[in-house]
């Protein structure tokens, strides 16, 4: 932007609106304006003037009210300052403002004696720090003969990417140069990636710093490990088709994973090597070698080439660990009874008939039925899908490290890691689920028993018109909900402080480049608001780390629920998170969650 312009204008008034405008400035930017000439008009007759006009340094009064409004609602520490004269050694304290912490005696003491002054006179330094005047106040002599010239420390990172100076200034000495600078680092061997610049406007104007980022190399970049490519899904999220009379065909849920002999099941990506880095002592970094990968074949799986891995026999494709293997399916064609004895398989099982009392199937992958299980046990690592019912009779289990899906339970212990899926009732059974229980379908009953879900119940129907004795438990924690919102208050305002901070600094910073130099009482009140912008940054950095966690701890506790599509009757008792609540009247249509600590009820 143009600094200063000439205007022709036939009044003040007018050379002022259209400086204002060819400068781009607002109407509360102050200007300097001054009559230099004319032009036109015959004989001094109808002459129009020409006017001079520049911006005037300083700020305008909206600023000035701005760094008032700032300044008066900040709480700012007291801070201090020590003085080297030709007279003395002097030092002055900088009251606090607002809530601020006043500056502390040891403090002071810590920097004096830091800087080795002798003939301190300590009542003095006490007064200064009690009265906090804001003014100079002489508290040692100055010794000549005491004098040092400024001193740096230079430190390098234990990688030697990074070189870190610490700067004591002069003390009646003389400073280092530019030049003696650079010097030093190449004498501590850093000799690549020094940030000059900096470096340069620190010996213009050099202060005390501490472990200050001076030198940077360039890190090695890692190159991409070889990568394993799988071409199918080793797991389907399809919970069945629904008939046209509601019920479920558990049939076609294609839960099974199957592939042909010869079918392509796995390619691999050769690594990609990486690029060299350079330390700031000027070495050379090598990137470590990226990781080869082997092809991860298991059983009944074969090598077309050194990338691809086909199928040597049809089956089902699975992930053992970190093999991948083609299982054959177990098939009985009718009942699991005295002609097939118990199944123990490694793979999957597949029964068309029925499952008789006291028999046990056990399969590392799933386990599908087409007709009952009748007091008989089943242990699958992946899903259990029961077309029609399991009868229990008080001894019998099923546990599925996936989902279970039947048609009805009976008497039955049934413990799933993902969900429980029912179509028609669960009834007098302990079901334990990490999901969800849903019994939704057809009559869609749940009735006796105890069930636990983490996230989740549902069903048309809970409970009996005989009162029986049901038990529901959901997951949850809904104290982290008050936390996060004291969190997110405490965020707030430590952000609005900040942003009013930041815009103070910048009308300073304005001044400054506009003037050369602040003048001595905003030079200081700049320094306390970086100051305190800093504080404020690195106290909002750690408190958003802290609300992020608990953030996720929310989103992963805060899900509890039961549903019920028809009725809910006495005798069913709930528990969602730590609350707890009886039914004691027929209720239809609801839904429950757990609320401040008490269970609501809300109408679907």
């Amino acid at each position: 932007m143009t600094d200063k312009i000439k205007v022709v204008a036939s009044t003040r008034e007018e050379a002022i609106k259209l400086a204002r405008e060819k400068l781009g400035v607002e109407a509360d930017i102050a200007l300097n304006i001054v009559e230099v000439g004319k032009k036109g008009g015959l004989l001094g007759i109808g002459a129009r003037k020409i006017y001079e006009v520049s911006l005037q340094e300083g700020l305008s009064q909206r600023e000035e009210d701005i760094l008032a409004m700032v300044s008066d609602g900040l709480d700012v520490d007291g801070s201090f300052a020590i003085r080297v004269a030709d007279d003395g050694i002097f030092l002055k304290i900088t009251a606090p403002e607002g809530k601020g912490d006043p500056v502390s005696y040891q403090l002071v003491k810590m920097a004096l004696e830091k800087k080795e002054f002798v003939q301190i006179d300590w009542k003095t330094v006490q007064n200064a720090i009690h009265e906090n005047s804001g003014e100079w106040v002489l508290i040692a002599p100055r010794l000549p003969e005491l004098d040092r010239d400024g001193k740096l420390k230079v430190e390098i990172s234990n990688d030697k990417l990074r070189a870190y100076i610490s700067y004591t200034p002069a003390l009646g000495g003389r400073e280092l140069t530019e030049e003696e600078i650079l010097q030093v680092l190449k004498d501590n061997q850093v000799v690549f990636g020094i940030k000059e610049e900096k470096i340069k406007k620190f010996a213009e104007k050099p202060t005390q710093i501490d472990n200050h980022l001076i030198a940077e190399g360039i890190p090695a970049v890692p190159g991409t490990d070889a990568e394993i490519i799988y071409h199918f899904e080793s797991k389907k999220d399809s919970v069945g088709t629904q008939r046209e009379d509601g019920s479920i065909d558990f049939y076609n849920l294609g839960l099974i994973t199957n592939v042909n002999a010869g079918q392509v099941l796995v390619t691999k990506k050769d690594p990609v090597p990486g690029t060299t880095g350079r330390t700031v002592t000027g070495e050379v970094i090598n990137p470590p070698e990226p990781r080869n990968k082997e092809l991860p074949g298991g059983k009944n799986v074969e090598k077309r080439d050194e990338h691809t891995l086909i199928a040597s026999i049809a089956g089902q494709v699975v992930v053992e660990g970190n093999r991948v293997s083609v299982l054959p399916v177990y098939e009985v064609n009718g009942d699991v009874d005295l002609s097939t004895g118990n199944i123990d398989f490694v793979g999957n099982v597949l029964v068309k008939g029925n499952v008789m009392e006291g028999f046990m199937i056990k399969a590392s992958g799933n386990v599908e039925i087409w007709g009952h299980v009748f007091g008989a046990n089943i242990e699958a690592g992946g899903d259990v899908v029961i077309k029609k019912g399991f009868v229990g009779r008080n001894k019998a289990h099923i546990q599925a490290r996936g989902d279970v899906h039947v048609k009805f339970i009976e008497n039955g212990l049934v413990k799933a890691e993902q969900n429980v899926i029912v179509s028609d009732a669960i009834m007098h059974s302990n079901i334990s689920a990490g999901q969800a229980i849903q019994v939704t379908m057809n009559k869609g009953l749940l009735v006796g028993g105890l069930s636990r879900a983490g996230a989740l119940i549902e069903a048309n129907i809970i409970g009996s018109h005989l009162a029986t004795s049901t038990e529901l438990e959901v997951g949850i924690d809904p104290e982290l909900k008050n936390k996060l919102k004291e969190m997110e208050e405490d965020l707030k305002k430590d952000r609005l402080n900040l942003d009013k901070t930041l815009k103070a600094i910048d009308i300073l910073e304005k001044l400054k480049k506009q003037q050369g130099s602040l003048p001595e009482e905003k030079r200081l009140m700049l320094l306390r608001l970086q100051a305190t912008a800093t504080k404020l940054q690195a106290e909002i950095d750690k408190k958003k780390m802290n609300y992020d966690e608990e953030k996720n701890k929310m989103e992963e506790t805060d899900r509890g629920r039961i549903n019920v599509y028809k009725t809910i009757y006495p005798g069913v008792k709930m528990v969602i998170g730590r609350s707890a609540y009886n039914i004691h009247n027929t209720m239809n249509r609801t839904s429950f969650i757990e609320e401040e600590g008490e269970i609501r009820q809300i109408t679907l």
